[in-house]
């Protein structure tokens, strides 16, 4: 099976045409998706985002050890980078494990904060504490302060206002 007989067939079976897949990803019209299927230029991460974007899990197993690999987990707030303890921490290389945005179930931020709470590829946990001011920062925390972080907010990324 080709990469565009996967996406055909993917779509098909979850009720999305290219154009409704590619507002999912937050791309403009189908017309990205058939050029890429088209040109065969469809990189594996963007085939990975557009399975997930229409409910299609896509799994590599390591056969020797069974351990399942998976992409980068990106996470809701921007993209920061800082130093804490002299390591250079950043969001974009770390997979964002929860977060508070609309806490309150409608809000973004609540009092103009939220965090997201983040582990990068040695077992760092770290949390973004973004500002709608601007002003965000980088916090090293410890295993039991990230648990008890998971705790409270769950691991639910993308979450929206209540409808």
């Amino acid at each position: 099976m080709t990469a565009k007989e996967v996406v055909v067939a993917a779509l098909a079976r979850t009720g999305h045409t290219q154009e409704s897949a590619a507002k999912l990803v937050g791309w403009t019209g189908g017309q990205l998706i058939s050029q890429r299927l088209q040109r065969n230029s469809m990189r594996a991460n963007e085939f990975l985002t557009l399975m997930d974007a229409v409910g299609v899990d896509v799994t590599f197993t390591v056969r020797k050890t069974g351990e399942i690999l998976r992409d980068h987990t990106a996470g809701h707030g921007r993209h920061l980078k800082g130093t804490a303890d002299r390591v250079l921490y950043d969001t974009g290389a770390a997979d964002a494990l929860a977060n508070s945005f609309y806490e309150d179930g409608v809000n973004e931020y609540k009092d103009g904060e939220a965090c997201e709470l983040y582990v990068d590829k040695r077992g760092r946990y770290f949390m973004a504490e973004y500002h709608e001011d601007g002003r965000d920062r980088i916090r090293v925390v410890s295993p039991s302060v990230a648990a008890a972080f998971i705790e409270k907010y769950g691991t639910d990324i993308e979450k929206g206002p209540e409808n």
